[in-house]
């Protein structure tokens, strides 16, 4: 035999075997979020829309002594980026059920910070604001991210993906129809909700650095979000002075 045909068949000889079920471990497991289906995923976002002002305002009443509604919503007491947050876990334990946890906490953990930065850029370079600051805190990075926000995300994915079987359970509850009803109308109270909070973030924005339109949209805005209210609603967010 050929020296070169003999090292071609040994190599192939020592080339790790992958069984079919191993590729498949390998794939994401999107039957497991359709299983759940928007309606899941959407209570999930309204329950971690909901816990997130909670979670911040019971933390305030120790840190600053008072409560502090830490709202993104110009109706109701609504979080998105928590509500957003609790859905990614959701969704990252899910899709990656047949990986280590160590590998799925490490990847939702860094997309989620990933999204904290993008957010913290958008607003400072698009709107000129800011809503959190960490740059008092410890390996940040200009103020958007910080190791032990970083942290916080890593332990909530992580009691996600302990937790996914349970998770997954209470949320196949809301598959039924008098839930799907509630559902679907109070998706378009969100969508609503959230196209008006943009607006209304965009329009004080613009007003603060006087680039404000005079169309009768900004003076409905005027009237039904004044600055004193948006002040009192967004409590920690600011202008770059």
């Amino acid at each position: 035999m050929d020296p070169k045909d003999a090292l071609e068949q040994t190599t192939e000889q020592n080339k790790p075997v992958v069984n079919s079920t191993e590729k498949k471990d390998l794939k994401l497991d999107k039957k497991e979020i359709e299983e759940v289906g928007y309606d899941g995923l959407f209570w999930l976002f309204m329950i971690g829309c909901v816990l997130g002002v909670l979670v911040e305002g019971i933390f305030c009443v120790f840190n600053v002594g008072h409560w502090e509604s830490h709202v993104v919503s110009v109706v109701g007491q609504f979080n998105i980026l928590y509500g957003a947050g609790a859905v990614l876990m959701y969704v990252g334990a899910g899709l990656m059920r047949k990986r280590s946890i160590a590998l799925r906490v490490t990847i939702v953990t860094l997309v989620l910070t990933i999204l904290e930065l993008a957010a913290g850029v958008m607003l400072r370079d698009q709107l000129g604001m800011y809503a959190w600051n960490y740059n008092n805190q410890f390996l940040n990075y200009q103020g958007l991210i910080c190791l032990a926000f970083s942290a916080i995300w890593g332990a909530g994915a992580a009691a996600f993906c302990f937790a996914y079987p349970k998770i997954k359970k209470f949320l196949l509850r809301f598959k039924n129809k008098k839930w799907h009803i509630a559902c679907v109308v109070l998706s378009i109270f969100m969508a609503v909700n959230l196209w008006f909070t943009a607006a209304a973030i965009v329009h004080w924005s613009a007003k603060h650095y006087g680039h404000s339109s005079n169309t009768n949209f900004s003076q409905f805005l005027d009237e039904a979000f004044p600055d004193d209210f948006m002040k009192e609603r967004f409590v920690e967010w600011k202008f770059f002075e």
